[in-house]
This record gives structure tokens, C-alpha cells and sequence, in this order.
């Protein structure tokens, strides 16, 4: 089947199932809660009405929000922040329309609680299970679609190297202009060999990757290509900036992108110190017997404290001692640190469970509580670690622009534990970057959710 017919033929699926399971939801909400829980049975028709118009307004929503497209099932995250606010856009619609008819008084608030938070769920699972399906299309070819990219070899590159990373299903074809703007000649070449491909159907949409200062070059390209590409992306600077552009503004006659290394807003740290301290205090209310029991079995696994308190780096260099259950035989903090490996003969017979469940990672709620950590962030490092990556990598310090945290970005993408080579520590450095530069109230969420499901895997 050609890549745009199995596209179509997904997002089909997709718009079906998503439709069931919230009809379904609403069905399941109505039996559990009304006529279980309550023991007040009632008839189906009248709750499966509302359920199939919140069905046709959740698509729309989807649909308006982006939802809808491979490029949204195959990104780096789930997206729990649109698929909330479409599911909550809905919902409200759903209840003004009933409300207007005069009907809500014929039907449970309980019944719409049950429903909203259950259809939240399976919609989320849903779109976890088809981009998961995606992924594995995509990496055996299935969903490949070419994409024409005109510009300098570095450039086009550079681009290249974003497409690899957030849409890999793309297949970046090069047309190279000239490094230099003398060679008319070879740039008018290659313009003629994307204009020649274009008109054979090979692409759907062009780019243009160029310096912004090529004003001359972009627009000549752009007199070549307007009148027969269907849809062009102007890509420039793509070699400019190690840390993310958040928007631009104007100085006299001169633009000038806004260059943010880290969230600075109030409330940005407003809202993440909410969520950590609450979620710090309700896990540890919560945990409190758990914590007791594995504090006692290592008193009486092996000799040594309970508590692992080791210096890592925190906000802006702070130094700090992290909170862990001690899980070796040893409790190394000084100018040589082994890191612990797979069968590493120092750890004790508790702290290997400790280890494969997470466990030992709990007591860090206590930093999080003191504000020395964050629930999400960059992982931190022993201190001999941490300066030993800094030295090898120029961007390795902006991690700790932010609070550490104790899982993050990278551990859900299966980077955590021991790093092996430098590839291991460059790539957890690029997922920590990425979650630095894209943080979010809904990206935490996710991160603390897809933690939840990698624990249970045995990840660690």
C-alpha cells in the first residue's frame, strides 16, 4: 500500500477508535456508577445520545488542535497537554449544547466526572498503542515520504539532522547549491534538477535551508520554485543557535530572536514547584509504611547506614547531598566513583531488588521537599561524573540551569543507569536538552507516567 493510502487509512482507525472508547467510556461510567454503585439502573439510549455528539465534537477538536496527523502520533511525546485540553474543549461543548436544550438535569454529575476521567485514559492508551503501531511502521519503511531540500551542503545537513530526530520517517533528498554565492552556474543546476523532480511528483513539499543573511539566494529560489511546489518551508539559521529561539522582536528597523537557555518565567517555577512539592508530599504520606519496612530490611541485610548521601550538582552549581537507600556495600563520594554496573559484585542482595524496582530512588521526595530537586528534571551525577562529561561536552553545563530531578526525559527514553561510552552520555545530555527546551506542565505528566510504566517493564 503507498505511504499516503496507509497514512489515511490509519488516521481513519484512529478517528474510529477514539470515537469508541469514549462511547464506550461513557457506557461503562453509566453501569459502574449508576447502576452499581448506586444501585439506581437506568436506560442506555438516553446516556448513548450525548455520548456519540461528545464522539463527533472530540474529532473536530483533535482535528483543530493538530491531533489528528502522523506527524502528532510519531513525535517525541504522547502530547498529554492538547489531548486534555481537546478532551476538556469538548466536554464543555458538549455540556453549554445540553444545557441550552435544558437536559442537564436529566443526567449525573457523577456520571460525567466517571466519563470525562475514563475516556481521558483510553484516549491516551489509544494513541499510545497506534504511535507505538506508527513507530514500527515507520522504521520498516511503510510511512516513508520524500521531502526536496535546496540549500548549502551544511545547511541541508543540519536539517537533515532535525528531521532525523523528530519526523524519521522523512527522507531528506539534497539538491546542494553552491557553498559561495559566485557560482550562479551550479546553483541554477541544481535548481533545475529539484524543479525537474517536482514535476515528476516526487515531492509533496520543498524546503529552502539557507543562512537568513542570503536574502538574495532565498529569493531567487523562491521565484524558481513558488509556481510549481505545493507548499514550500523557508528554513534558515539552522546553524545559529545552540539553545531555542521563543520567539522575535523589533529594534528600530532590525529583527532580533529572543534566545532563552532555560524557562525564566514566574510562572514557570510557579507551577512546577506546585506539582513537586505536591506530588513530594503525597508520595511520601503514602509511601511512609514502605519506606519504614526497606529502611529496616537493609538494618538487617548488611552493616552500614541506611540512607546512601552523596554530593551531585543542583540549580546553577549548587552542590547538594542526595537522599537514597543504600543498596552496595560501599558509599563512595570522593575523587574516584565507580559507577555501579549490571551484576556489580558491591551490591548487596536487598539493594539488587531495591535497584531493579526503583526503590532506592524514593527518599529523594526528601530533596524534592527541600527544593533541592525536582520530581522530572536532568538526572544528576556524582560530582567527579558530572565535571568529567562537562569537559567533554560544551552544552553539558545547561542541565543544570534547571533542578535535577529524579526521573526525566532521558530515563524514559531508556537512558539511565550506567553510561558506558560517550555516545551514552552525549545522548542522555540531547534528551535532557529537549526537555529543558520543550518543558511543560503535561510533559512532566508524561515523563511521570511513562516512569510508572518502565518500572513495572523491569526497566532498570
Amino acid at each position: 500500500m503507498p505511504a499516503p493510502a496507509l497514512e489515511r487509512y490509519c488516521l481513519q482507525l484512529l478517528a474510529l477508535c477514539q470515537s469508541a472508547v469514549v462511547i464506550l467510556a461513557g457506557g461503562a461510567a453509566k453501569i459502574l456508577y449508576l447502576d452499581l454503585a448506586l444501585g439506581q439502573p437506568h436506560e442506555s439510549f438516553p446516556y448513548l445520545v450525548p455520548a456519540v455528539l461528545f464522539a463527533i465534537a472530540l474529532h473536530y477538536c483533535y482535528k483543530q488542535l493538530g491531533l489528528q496527523s502522523i506527524d502528532a502520533l510519531t513525535g517525541p511525546t504522547i502530547g498529554f497537554g492538547r489531548i486534555w485540553a481537546g478532551l476538556a474543549i469538548a466536554f464543555m461543548a458538549l455540556l453549554g449544547a445540553m444545557y441550552l436544550l435544558k437536559i442537564t438535569e436529566a443526567y449525573s454529575r457523577g456520571w460525567f466526572l466517571i466519563w470525562f476521567v475514563m475516556s481521558a485514559g483510553a484516549l491516551i492508551v489509544v494513541r499510545w498503542a497506534f504511535a507505538r503501531g506508527l513507530h514500527q511502521l515507520a522504521a520498516r519503511g511503510y510511512l516513508s515520504r520524500h521531502i526536496g531540500v535546496l540549500g548549502t551542503r551544511e545547511c541541508v545537513e543540519a536539517l537533515k539532522g532535525e528531521f532525523d530526530k523528530a519526523m524519521p520517517y522523512v527522507i531528506v533528498d539534497g539538491y546542494f547549491l553552491s557553498d559561495s554565492n559566485s557560482d550562479d552556474a551550479a546553483d541554477q543546476e541544481a535548481i533545475r534538477r529539484l524543479l525537474a523532480a517536482m514535476q515528476a511528483g516526487s515531492f509533496g513539499k520543498v524546503a529552502i535551508a539557507l543562512p537568513a543573511g542570503e536574502k538574495d539566494r532565498i529569493r531567487r529560489a523562491l521565484r524558481r520554485l513558488a509556481p510549481y511546489a505545493p507548499e514550500i518551508l523557508l528554513c534558515t539559521d539552522l546553524l545559529s543557535s545552540p539553545v531555542p529561539i521563543h520567539g522575535s522582536t523589533v529594534i528600530g528597523t532590525r529583527r532580533a530572536d529572543v534566545v532563552s537557555p532555560v524557562p525564566t518565567s514566574e510562572r514557570y517555577r510557579l507551577e512546577k514547584r506546585l506539582f513537586d512539592v505536591a506530588a513530594a508530599a503525597i508520595g511520601l504520606a503514602l509511601l511512609a509504611p514502605l519506606l519504614l519496612l526497606v529502611a529496616l530490611v537493609i538494618k538487617l541485610d548488611s552493616s552500614g547506614p541506611v540512607f546512601f548521601r552523596q554530593r551531585r550538582y543542583g540549580r546553577n552549581n549548587s552542590v547538594f547531598r542526595i537522599f537514597k537507600f543504600r543498596t552496595m556495600t560501599v558509599a563512595e563520594d570522593g575523587e574516584r566513583v565507580i559507577q555501579a554496573m549490571q551484576n556489580d559484585p558491591r551490591v548487596t542482595r536487598v539493594g539488587r531488588f531495591l535497584r531493579a524496582t526503583s526503590i532506592d530512588e524514593l527518599p529523594q521526595l526528601i530533596n524534592v521537599l527541600l527544593g533541592e530537586m525536582s520530581i522530572v528534571g536532568p538526572r544528576p551525577h556524582a560530582l567527579v561524573h558530572e565535571e568529567r562529561f562537562e569537559d567533554n561536552f560544551d552544552l553539558f553545563s545547561r542541565r543544570r540551569r534547571v533542578l535535577p530531578g529524579i526521573t526525566g526525559w532521558a530515563q524514559v527514553n531508556g537512558y539511565r543507569g550506567e553510561t558506558k561510552t560517550p555516545e551514552d552520555v552525549k545522548k542522555r545530555m540531547d534528551y535532557d536538552l529537549y526537555y529543558i527546551d520543550n518543558w511543560s506542565i503535561w510533559l512532566d505528566l508524561e515523563i511521570v507516567v511513562r516512569t510508572f510504566g518502565a518500572v513495572l517493564r523491569g526497566a532498570h
